[in-house]
């Protein structure tokens, strides 16, 4: 009985060493006994929506406005009253995140533009408006020195004679601004002049592609070729990751590609849809409303409590990325003939740890190794292994407890704790405590 004491004991003060929480629960309960802390993963069931009751229950789901964090504590007090402090629990569940606004606002814009006359300019339109040196018929475009809006007042006044007030027409013509591209405005008339409309083409948000399927995409693709749409039958799940595979050989991990396409409903409707795909892991995933999310929680004395501390333990190619910070920011003098360890901080991928014996890292600029390992972390580390990394998830302080190893004549291991403290693009972290030995 005093072996298992002894053990449950030291397990104990090894995880309240890599706790991210501090001060917070350092001090075991002194009420003796052997501790029930446990770590687990849960996965929220149908039933356990049920239970929590309200939105979640409704929905089968949470969401920004249904947070997971205001639920969660009081079920888990419920389902796991007899975990003591320290215990913790990952729950899986189902996160509503919503639908993509701006395929909604293009695909009704795809209405405006179907349901107003059209209209594309032709060579003679161009030669029409003057083919004289920075006239549009010199190059049969537009551009910065004849932009369209000097011409097409008249010119669609000569185009439609006939038109009364409020009539409408999208007119797409080519701009040369270092290439030449497609435009299509709305023109609206008001009784006696034509000006451009307010409807514009809704904004693509940055970092996606926005692609048109064409003909020859259904024909490549086998049965969606033979009406050129997809179907009840023919799901466009079941055709466009492979085509994207095929139509965007190189593209990049995270890429997104907006992908517009006809779906055939019934009833001899054929309607405009689309979807949102990113490149993850070399798979095309389609965007879904609803994903699944984990977040963690941890037991305090008075109940269990969010906690989106991210634990992580450095391999070696963690490592390489301060070697290669060092030799980018520092000096390349620092980083031996191999390429795979630096003398600033003291870190090596090939043994993938901090080296801290003397020479091996900079004691001119750290007084200490654990200060060079500090400032190694902060700086070279966390912002480019984390670049996505913010500093709050549902108004809780985000911090990273880092595991890393050591050398000095034999091997360490240790935590330190760092606190995201600006959002990313660019984030920052802020030393917290440690190096905490484990």
């Amino acid at each position: 009985m005093k072996k298992l004491l002894y053990m449950v004991s030291f397990l104990a003060l090894i995880f309240a060493g890599c706790d991210p929480m501090g001060d917070v629960y350092n001090d075991l309960d002194a009420q003796g006994g052997v501790k029930n802390i446990q770590n687990l993963q849960y996965q929220l069931t149908d039933a356990d929506y049920a239970a929590i009751g309200e939105n979640p229950a409704k929905y089968g789901s949470f969401s920004s406005y249904d947070p997971a964090a205001d639920y969660l504590p009081a079920f888990l007090n419920d389902k796991y009253a007899t975990l003591d402090k320290n215990s913790v629990i990952n729950v899986t569940y189902k996160y509503y995140q919503g639908s993509l606004t701006y395929l909604k606002d293009y695909l009704a814009y795809l209405e405006d533009l179907a349901a107003i006359q059209s209209y594309t300019l032709s060579t003679a339109d161009y030669d029409s408006m003057g083919t004289g040196s920075n006239e549009p018929g010199k190059y049969n475009n537009f551009s910065s020195t004849t932009p369209a809006a000097d011409y097409l007042p008249d010119f669609l006044l000569t185009k439609y004679p006939d038109a009364v007030q409020d009539d409408e027409v999208a007119v797409t013509y080519k701009y040369y601004d270092g290439s030449v591209s497609e435009i299509t405005e709305f023109w609206a008339f008001d009784g006696s002049v034509w000006a451009q409309s307010e409807k514009v083409a809704p904004e693509i948000p940055d970092g996606v592609t926005l692609y048109e399927l064409e003909a020859a995409d259904y024909d490549s693709m086998g049965t969606p070729g033979k009406y050129n749409n997809f179907s009840g039958s023919d799901a466009p799940e079941s055709y466009l990751p492979i085509f994207l595979g095929e139509k965007f050989p190189y593209a990049a991990e995270g890429d997104k590609i907006a992908t517009v396409y006809k779906y055939y409903a019934g009833g001899g409707v054929t309607e405009t849809r689309a979807k949102e795909y990113t490149l993850t892991d070399g798979v095309w995933v389609e965007y879904t409303s609803t994903i699944n999310k984990t977040d963690q929680y941890l037991r305090f004395a008075d109940g269990w409590k969010f906690d989106p501390t991210v634990l992580y333990t450095m391999v070696s190619d963690d490592y390489q990325i301060i070697v290669d910070y060092v030799n980018a920011n520092v000096s390349a003098d620092y980083v031996d003939s191999y390429g795979t360890a630096e003398a600033y901080y003291g870190a090596g991928a090939h043994y993938s740890n901090f080296d801290l014996r003397d020479g091996k890292f900079d004691s001119t600029t750290f007084a200490t190794w654990d200060e060079a390992v500090k400032e190694a972390l902060k700086t070279a580390f966390l912002p480019n292994k984390f670049p996505e990394a913010v500093a709050q998830v549902e108004g809780v302080d985000v911090h990273y407890i880092v595991t890393f190893t050591t050398y000095d004549g034999s091997n360490g291991i240790y935590t330190m704790d760092f606190v995201c403290t600006k959002s990313a693009p660019n984030p920052t972290f802020d030393y917290v405590a440690g190096p905490t030995a484990k």
